[in-house]
């Protein structure tokens, strides 16, 4: 047979009748218009199913307790079209009926290995995180970690993004016009003698200006939300958890559950072993422990560490420092006399994000998070630089950035879970415990109140229907895991060992090397592993086993190396540098806002 190129117009061809011409033509327009149709039917079904949605989610508070819809997620980012969104009906309240329903949003990465094992709720902490969102962003990943023979659920506590009744003390954006440049915005200058009556006297009246507002703020939330503020705190979430896995699993499944679950010291978890049978609980692992005694030592402690880092780099990596193995001393010095002289001159700031003037209080907010965000030490080190050097653009606005943009979601729950002293603390006694706390234990202790706005509580106007407040110290039906990193500045070691010695053989305490809040801030393969094996065949450490990290301090931005590591470690590394953006870059928390 000749394969030989022909030249054009040396072969014959054999004319074809005009009406195979017509019929091409007429197979052609038949099958664009079936084309068309097929493309209008499905967009008349997705606009349907969108319909039915938006009448379900209008219509949710006449549904019946049990009810469970799922539907796909909207403006998912490449990768995660599989991720499906849905609410189910709760009650309102679940020691009387006749309160109404609540409606708890969810999200859900379905298993793709059989057989299935179960489901793992996910919620990232706070309070005030959206597990919704977390999940529909970090599903994957997440999923990765415990196995994919579970479904990955993501659920918003009560009160939280879009569960609803959602806490929504003023309109729209009011509250941000109602703090800003308050104190509540500013946050607290300190003088830079704490022994001078002067300085005393200027917190006193920052103190009260901070307690009128509380005091108001909290008076909104009464009017506008009523009764129901009262279900929003965490005993109602862990009876909402019990319910979900009910609903997903069956009566008899047991709860199965990986948080950074932290609810004002008290830790979900923990409700969940005593409000419920113990012997409700499955798999759990509990990352991240908090303890008000303890974390202002800790934040002093990881600030050391930030300040001896950025002096082994220099100023290549750390711009702090002004060549490498400087004094960690002397860039102190420098840092505490650029908030000195904030304190008496404010720094005029025309090119942030929205212009305003750079306070003491202001500068010393973002190292709260700062510290919790050990992958984001060299940006943060640039934007205090760039500030001590008269530009103040980054700074600011990175702090205006950080306000919790919430309403008060947060403050719902910490003071529902919080029995209100009695007393009420007075200004004074409040001010002479900050002074005290400033002297021994750590300069950031009022740092916090721009970043976790949820104090006030004694001005709380509603008690809600259950507030449990101990025992913890309950045996379980299969111990859990407690993760703590050994500097962690928001839930220190300490918090960590004490929930082992309440739980004792109901607890593994599982230790990470470094910085950081929460062992998945910094990748660590001995963590997840840990974590593998544990919800893959109910494998259990040994106590405070203790895992390093596989990344430096201040890493260089080209430095992410994975050719040492095998094939099956690279792709957990890769799983692991994605969940640490979560926990390093707050951005990244709002980017699924959309999803539901």
């Amino acid at each position: 047979m000749d394969f030989s190129p022909k030249l054009a117009g040396t072969s014959k061809r054999r004319s074809r009748p005009a009406f195979h011409y017509l019929f091409a033509i007429a197979a052609a327009v038949a099958t664009w218009i079936l084309y068309i149709n097929v493309i209008d039917s499905l967009l008349q079904i997705r606009q349907d199913l969108s319909a039915l949605n938006r009448e379900l989610q209008e219509n949710w508070a006449s549904l019946p307790v049990g009810t469970i819809k799922w539907w796909p997620c909207r403006n998912t980012s490449p990768g995660l079209e599989r991720m499906e969104c849905g609410f189910v009906i709760v009650p309102l309240d679940y020691f009387n009926s006749s309160a109404g329903v609540a409606k708890v949003a969810l999200s859900r990465l379905q298993a793709t290995k059989s057989p299935k094992k179960g489901s793992v709720l996910f919620n990232p902490g706070g309070p005030g995180g959206s597990g919704v969102r977390f999940v529909a962003g970090y599903g994957p990943s997440l999923q990765f970690m415990t196995g994919e023979d579970y479904d990955a659920i993501g659920f918003d506590p009560r009160g939280i993004g879009n569960t609803l009744p959602s806490v929504k003390c003023f309109a729209d954006n009011d509250y941000d016009l109602f703090k800003v440049n308050t104190i509540l915005d500013r946050g607290f200058d300190i003088g830079p003698n704490l022994s001078d009556p002067r300085t005393r006297d200027h917190l006193l009246l920052q103190q009260r200006e901070a307690e009128t507002l509380y005091q108001l703020q909290y008076e909104m939330c009464g009017r506008t939300m009523g009764d129901n503020l009262r279900y929003m705190g965490t005993s109602t979430v862990a009876r909402d958890i019990d319910f979900i896995t009910r609903i997903l699993e069956g009566e008899e499944a047991p709860i199965t559950i990986f948080g950074t679950v932290i609810i004002m010291g008290l830790v979900m978890e923990q409700f969940l072993a005593r409000i419920l049978f113990p012997e409700r609980l499955g798999r759990v692992v509990i990352d991240g422990v908090v303890d008000a005694v303890a974390w202002a030592g800790y934040t002093e402690a990881t600030y050391d560490l930030f300040l001896s880092e950025c002096s082994k780099v220099g100023p290549s990596i750390c711009s702090l420092a002004e060549f490498k193995d400087e004094e960690p001393a002397a860039i102190n010095e420098r840092i505490e006399n650029f908030f000195k002289k904030l304190y008496f001159e404010p720094l005029s700031v025309p090119d942030a994000t929205h212009p305003g003037i750079l306070t003491q209080g202001r500068a010393k907010s973002p190292f709260f998070i700062w510290l919790q965000t050990p992958q984001a030490w060299g940006e943060a080190a640039e934007s205090l630089s760039s500030a001590m050097k008269g530009n103040g653009s980054t700074l600011l606005s990175q702090t205006q950035s950080l306000r919790l943009r919430m309403d008060l979601a947060r403050a719902a729950v910490s003071c529902n879970d919080n029995v209100p002293r009695k007393p009420a603390p007075t200004p004074e006694e409040i001010v002479d415990e900050s002074l005290y706390t400033l002297k021994h234990v750590s300069r950031f202790s009022l740092s916090v109140v721009t970043t976790e706005p949820d104090a006030g509580c004694q001005y709380w106007p509603v008690t809600p229907p259950e507030r449990f407040n101990g025992p913890w110290n309950h045996t379980l039906s299969y111990p859990i895991l407690v993760h703590s990193n050994l500097l962690d500045p928001v839930t220190p070691l300490s918090s960590g060992e004490a929930v082992k010695a309440l739980l004792g053989d109901s607890a593994r305490l599982v230790l990470r090397e470094g910085p950081g809040h929460c062992s998945l801030s910094l990748p660590s393969l001995c963590i997840a592993k840990v974590n593998q094996q544990y919800f893959g065949n109910g494998t259990l450490p040994k106590d405070n086993y203790l895992c390093d990290v596989n990344m430096p301090l201040f890493p260089d931005p080209d430095s992410k190396d994975l050719s040492g590591l095998s094939a099956e470690d690279r792709v957990l590394m890769e799983h692991l540098y994605t969940l640490s953006d979560y926990f390093n870059f707050p951005d990244k928390r709002t980017q699924n806002n959309h999803v539901f």
